[in-house]
């Protein structure tokens, strides 16, 4: 922004040094400056364009409002002068529209008139004009009015000009900026899941596991209609679902037969410990993983574990993941089991459907193939 800033300091006293040279010369825009006469008497039509070409502008003369309108947009004039009594369209109606029209409001507008009284200049002035001339016209006056007006139209070309050089390094800014967190956004979630994986390791598990589970939640709370933050925010939270598996022995973790009563207790805690790693985060989606890694083992009748929540006690993340991780267990191999198919898995899930909310329930039954197609597209290669 400093670069534009002094660009346009050094624009501006360039311009300042420009008209101090010569002050009665005409203040130029880029190439032959352009002046729109609109009137409906000849005689004037004659003397405004001689007094013009004579200053050394182009000048298109028109006859009334309307022709005005028609004309401006190709002619692209610098400065348009305009009478006030014409045919078709006064002179304050083609002064409103031109301002009201994005294209044309920036260019300088002259009125000349024959009517005397203040009214109609005030008339004029709520329609936009810059600048008004009573008839008969003094001709150095004319002069010098176009000059000054000229000078506006420079001006308001350069302030237009480098606004948008600022709004470009503003949007250019901005770009970089979205891209810059965009990408401290995926380094962020991609060492997130390389922890997580690093702790589904020591349970065998997989990073395909992992994924599968994001892409359940995700489709799930999509089904059922969710926040699209909030159903981002599942994906990235759920695989640490197990985070807390960490802390559980590998004689309770690994054992390939099914856990004494004293070992389930311990194996429990899985989800407290894994809600201790994650808890105190200023992170939206850890904060939803705290929830997940606590409450995806809680069932809908309340016969869950660590709290026994019961309905709607449980978080809406932890629901979710609940059935997710339900059906992905069910068809993988496991220490203490081998893995079943779809139709199985899907038959003892609804068997124990009073575990699970049951809009969560529905929403697995209808996307099940979902469901499927999802297991069967993320496995692991075979190497």
């Amino acid at each position: 922004m400093e670069g534009v800033w002094s660009r346009l300091t050094a624009r501006k006293k360039q311009m300042m040094e420009d008209e101090k040279k010569d002050s009665t010369a005409a203040f130029k825009p880029a190439g032959k400056a352009k002046i729109l006469v609109a009137d409906d008497d000849k005689f004037y039509l004659k003397i405004y364009s001689d007094l013009i070409n004579e200053l050394g502008y182009e000048c298109l003369t028109v006859e009334n409002g309307l022709e005005a309108l028609e004309k401006v947009r190709d002619f692209r004039p610098d400065v348009i002068i305009t009478d006030v009594l014409m045919p078709s369209m006064d002179g304050f109606e083609l002064t409103r529209r031109l301002k009201q029209d994005p294209l044309t409001m920036h260019i300088p507008i002259l009125i000349v008139t024959s009517l005397s009284d203040s009214q109609s200049k005030v008339i004029g002035l709520e329609c936009g004009a810059n600048e008004f001339l009573s008839k008969p016209v003094d001709e150095i006056e004319f002069r010098i009015r176009i000059k000054n007006m000229l000078k506006i139209k420079q001006y308001e070309n350069f302030l237009l000009e480098h606004s948008k050089i600022l709004e470009g390094e503003v949007i250019d800014k901005r770009v970089q900026l979205k891209k810059a967190l965009e990408k401290i956004r995926h380094s962020y979630i991609e060492t997130v899941y390389r922890l997580t994986l690093a702790a589904e390791y020591r349970d065998k598990e997989t990073g395909t596991h992992i994924k599968r589970i994001s892409l359940y939640s995700q489709l799930v709370a999509r089904y059922i209609r969710l926040e699209e933050s909030i159903a981002e925010a599942i994906f990235f939270a759920s695989p640490m679902h197990d985070v807390g598996k960490i802390g559980i022995p590998d004689h309770i973790l690994l054992k390939p037969g099914s856990l004494t009563k004293e070992e389930f207790e311990i194996m429990k805690t899985h989800t407290t410990i894994g809600a201790s790693i994650l808890n105190g985060s200023d992170s939206d989606m850890l904060n939803t993983a705290e929830e997940i890694a606590l409450s995806h083992h809680e069932k809908w009748n309340g016969s869950g574990y660590p709290k026994g929540l019961e309905g709607e006690e449980i978080p809406m993340s932890g629901r979710i993941v609940s059935i997710a991780d339900t059906y992905d267990a069910i068809r993988s191999r496991r220490p203490y089991k081998e893995p079943c198919d779809h139709d199985t898995a899907c038959g003892i899930i609804t068997k124990v459907k009073e575990h699970f909310d049951p809009a969560i329930f529905n929403a697995f039954r209808d996307c099940s193939n979902e469901f499927k197609r999802l297991f069967d597209e993320n496995q692991d290669k075979v190497v």
